[in-house]
């Protein structure tokens, strides 16, 4: 009854294992998941091997199979160790030179294991008749002793590491490294009474069950294989966000770099509470509430510097009912807001500016304009055709400030609008009875109107005053847009990477405002616009980047 026991305890070792060892493998991207399949693997070899023990009768098959359990019996500490290094951070990168050391040592063991009959360096003797499950005990030699050092040893160090990252991890990571200490503690609690022969029976295998059971639980109950604590402990040591978590009594249990910068504290601040290193209590009040908190504070270091931060309160375990712990994240937007507040100075400025043209120049140039024709009843002078003249590109100028002060480089609402369409209703604006224009495109966008149908203004308004006032300027389609072209003289090669700035124009009479603005609604809209000299000899503007509506 007894082995039928053991056995069934083996069994459902193996069966854990190989299952636990397979979802990490599909996890292997994850740092710590390869050692973690060795570990698993290493607990199935050894509790299958202790399983064939068992249903054999010869002295030669027991030895056989008490050998392939060593495979597992001397992976198991090396597997372990290998993922307490990785897993709680302790290096950033798989310890390949280490790696090889410990398995030299581990293939030394089991060369003594697979040779021991010739030297009985690793056990002294053999009881093949031992009334224990196993059938069967050993009588240490001074290799069985090395190993067993060597396994402490081991243990001993990855433990460590697990236990110093329970003490600062997260919840999450707590629990996960809680179940991992547990795997380890079980076999080898089991086995300390065996090596130090306190009793002859070696219940090591059977703990085993709750090894790969402590796995199982830390994988798919704390998410073992999901969450890479390495990766994340990276972020949070490296993020540029002070971000400091605290647990259910506001004591600080972990805090990064940047949060430690912040609040002029060092490591030692672990375990402190949270209103003894903020530099004032509107920090300390606004996280004493509850719930998830995001809002901005204004604190004064001195009387000459203030400066902002957004604070971000986090509940570990939202809904789960009263005060849980949390993860604050502090971001200083100083700069941020003082470029909202010069943003807000500019808008106010560009109000007032807006304001000047659009009233107090206009209102005294429709008085000159009035006068202007007041005085040409009463006479005709080519004096007063020049002031017309210079009225006119008056007008012209301020309409184009008016422009770039009021649209600038955005775009309000997209409607879908046809290109044809918009470039029809735009030249029934343009003064200009001799000129024509052809349209060769029967596409539809997603586009401001209004800023799309401006630009179609400006460009027509550039063909006449350039190309005369006879010009033909055709609207037509390309793969991935449309163009503007008129059969005017063209512009000079070397110009043709200056007629976008702000100021340029190749005319006595132009204001250099109409194809800059043409740019930033352009631009505004995602697109990319281009001059060149077109068939005709005259410009084409193509502006490209679009996405046609109903493709």
């Amino acid at each position: 009854m007894l082995q039928t026991v053991y056995l069934t305890l083996l069994a459902v070792t193996c069966i854990l294992g190989v299952g636990i060892a397979y979802s990490a493998w599909t996890h292997r991207e994850i740092l710590g998941a390869r050692p973690l399949v060795l570990t698993c693997v290493a607990a199935v070899v050894w509790a299958g091997g202790s399983f064939g023990l068992v249903t054999v009768s010869t002295p030669m098959a027991e030895l056989r199979w008490l050998q392939i359990s060593y495979f597992g019996i001397v992976a198991s500490p090396v597997g372990f160790l290998l993922l307490a290094v990785l897993y709680t951070g302790y290096v950033e990168s798989f310890p390949t030179r280490a790696a090889a050391v410990l398995g030299g040592f581990a293939g030394a063991f089991l060369l003594l294991v697979w040779t021991n009959p010739s030297h009985h360096l690793y056990w002294a003797g053999i009881d093949y008749s031992a009334p224990v499950p196993a059938g069967l005990s050993t009588t240490p030699g001074p290799g069985f002793l090395a190993f067993v050092v060597f396994t402490y040893v081991l243990l001993l160090f990855g433990s460590f590491l697990f236990l110093r990252y329970v003490v600062t991890a997260p919840n999450l990571y707590r629990r996960q490294s809680a179940m991992l200490i547990i795997a380890v503690a079980a076999p080898w609690a089991a086995n300390i009474p065996h090596s130090l022969q306190l009793m002859t029976a070696d219940f090591t295998p059977i703990s085993l069950l709750v090894t790969v059971s402590a796995i199982w639980v830390a994988m798919f109950r704390y998410r073992l294989a999901e969450v890479g604590p390495v990766a994340l402990r990276t972020v949070f040591e490296n993020i540029s966000s002070a971000v400091c978590v605290l647990d259910r009594h506001d004591r600080v249990v972990d805090i990064n770099g940047a949060g430690m910068e912040l609040f002029g504290v060092s490591e030692d601040v672990i375990g402190a509470r949270f209103r003894e290193i903020v530099p004032t209590t509107a920090l300390s009040d606004l996280v004493d509430g509850t719930g998830r908190i995001q809002e901005i504070i204004r604190i004064d270091e001195s009387e000459s510097e203030t400066r902002y931060y957004e604070v971000s309160v986090t509940p570990t375990n939202p809904g789960q009912g009263g005060r849980d712990s949390r993860v604050v994240v502090i971001n200083d937007v100083t700069t941020l807001k003082l470029q909202q507040r010069r943003l807000a100075a500019q808008n106010e400025r560009l109000d007032q500016f807006t304001s000047v043209i659009s009233h107090d120049l206009r209102n005294p140039l429709n008085v000159a304009q009035g006068r202007l024709e007041l005085a040409r009843e009463e006479c005709d002078s080519e004096h007063l055709t020049a002031a017309a003249d210079a009225h006119a590109r008056m007008d012209e100028l301020i309409e184009d400030l008016l422009a770039m002060a009021r649209g600038g480089r955005s775009v309000g609402d997209r409607e879908t609008v046809s290109v044809e369409e918009l470039a029809t209703r735009a030249w029934a604006t343009i003064e200009s009875p001799e000129a024509t224009i052809e349209t060769d495109i029967e596409r539809t966008v997603a586009a401001d109107p209004g800023r799309l149908r401006q630009a179609f203004e400006n460009l027509f308004r550039n063909a006449i005053e350039h190309g005369g006032s006879d010009v033909t300027i055709t609207v037509g389609e390309l793969p991935e847009g449309f163009y503007v072209e008129d059969d005017g003289n063209g512009i000079p090669e070397s110009q043709l990477d200056q007629v976008f700035e702000e100021g340029f124009s190749t005319s006595n009479e132009g204001t250099g405002l109409g194809l800059n603005i043409v740019r930033q609604i352009v631009e505004a809209h995602e697109w990319q616009i281009r001059v060149k000299n077109g068939s005709k000899g005259g410009a084409r503007f193509e502006i490209t980047g679009v996405e046609f509506v109903g493709e």
